[in-house]
Order: structure tokens, then C-alpha cells, then sequence
């Protein structure tokens, strides 16, 4: 195949999977265990406000 028409798939199958991931992640039912919003144990962020001027 010419590297032009490689180029114009890559594209698309890059578009595709931005459609493909914008309509599964807007619902959050799709990718939320029901376990997790029932007992409030699901993964959690740490938030730190560490500016001690050292890399963590």
C-alpha cells in the first residue's frame, strides 16, 4: 500500500476511536461498578497539596 492511503486510515481508525470512546464514557454506567456507588468503596483520588519543593 502507498503511505498516502496508510495515512488516511490511520486517520479515520483515530476518529472512529474518539466516537467509539466519547459514547462509552458518557455514560457512566458502561464503565462504574454497580458495587462501587452502593457501598462508596470505589477507587478514590488523593488529593495533596505537597509544595514542599521536592519531586514526590
Amino acid at each position: 500500500m502507498k503511505k498516502e492511503n496508510l495515512k488516511k486510515i490511520i486517520h479515520e481508525l483515530e476518529s472512529l476511536l474518539i466516537e467509539l470512546k466519547s459514547e462509552v464514557y458518557s455514560d457512566p454506567e458502561a464503565f462504574v461498578h454497580p458495587w462501587y456507588e452502593k457501598t462508596g468503596n470505589g477507587p478514590q483520588r488523593i488529593h495533596s497539596d505537597d509544595d514542599d519543593g521536592y519531586a514526590d
